[in-house]
């Protein structure tokens, strides 16, 4: 990626610090609104503002014994290499390409991968740089960030199309992740052409929501394949976002036709990783349901997602 990419540098003891690095494509909203916080008078800077938030979300996630089916090294470049985590089932009928939320790692989604992998799918999730388990993120400008996911999700892709050559193929992604996803959908087109040819739809839990000056009404126009986005309204970041209807962006503002988002009452942002949570299974089916639908063609699977109905405790929106 040559012109423009943003980063969410997440840290838990340190906070999270937000920046742009296009000195062109960047409005001028963007960089006000990341420099500095108010904060009763005192202004500090935004990582710390947003550090409680950060620590909250990484104690949040319900602790587990990962089982992924094994860890891989994937070369990205001639210069740099990663772990990858994959769950196989015994017989493959598709692929989940998934990207983590930022600073995050493939292990804390041992869960939805588990349920995905029962379904039939293999999943391949790299270790991006700015994972708090990546051992050399330290040597990479924050700058770097967002464009080595997308060099991460291109080498998985590649990987995938070696070793199950011709199955079906979703992005899916959590929180940042999912800007990551719905790129090689044909996302951020303005920025450059991230699209994956290879990816039937776009799966996503939560978003990174409205990002002025990046995040705008045309930021998904290229996202013409089929999206689903599953989200709560408790679905918020303090300081990054604040509304949780921001995170049905993707929806609203791609293409019509095919594009679903499921709201589920009392979820918050990181139900992916969170199975205790009372919505979990509910929204672990649905998801699963998106997969069978639309890499596998599996009518059956296309009428729960079509007769999906609102209830107290989730609603549906479709366009």
């Amino acid at each position: 990626m040559k012109d423009a990419a943003v980063f969410l540098e997440k840290d838990a003891v340190s906070g999270m610090n937000v920046r742009s690095f296009s000195s062109g494509l960047l409005s001028a909203h963007w960089r006000a609104a990341i420099s500095l916080a108010d904060q009763g008078g005192r202004r500090v800077s935004l990582r710390r503002t947003i550090s409680i938030a950060v620590v909250s979300m990484l104690a949040c996630a319900a602790p587990c014994a990962a089982n992924p089916t094994a860890e891989i090294a994937l070369q990205v470049t001639r210069q740099r290499s990663t772990q990858m985590e994959i769950w196989v089932p015994d017989k493959v009928k598709g692929v989940v390409l998934f990207s983590t939320g930022h600073g995050s790692w493939p292990e804390k989604y041992d869960a939805i991968a588990t349920a995905w992998k029962a379904a039939g799918f293999a999943v391949i999730a790299p270790v991006h740089v700015d994972s708090l388990h990546y051992p050399d993120r330290d040597k990479f400008s924050r700058e770097a960030s967002f464009g080595e996911r997308i060099a991460d999700m291109k080498a998985a892709s590649a990987y995938a199309a070696r070793i199950w050559p011709g199955k079906p193929v979703i992005a899916a992604g959590h929180s940042f992740g999912t800007l990551t996803a719905l790129c090689l959908g044909g996302g951020l087109a303005n920025l450059g052409n991230f699209r994956d040819p290879t990816v039937k739809a776009v799966l996503g839990f939560s978003s990174p929501g409205r990002i002025p000056g990046l995040i705008g009404p045309d930021a998904y126009a290229g996202d013409t394949l089929p999206v689903m986005i599953v989200t709560g309204d408790q679905d918020t970041v303090p300081g990054l976002v604040t509304d949780w209807h921001d995170h049905l962006l993707p929806i609203q503002t791609s293409p019509a036709g095919n594009k679903l988002a499921v709201t589920y009452s009392g979820a918050a942002h990181e139900l992916i990783g969170h199975p205790a949570d009372v919505n979990y299974a509910s929204a672990a089916s649905v998801s699963i349901a998106f997969l069978k639908a639309y890499a596998l063609g599996d009518q059956g699977a296309m009428t729960v997602l079509r007769n999906g109905k609102d209830s107290t405790g989730a609603s549906w929106f479709r366009r």
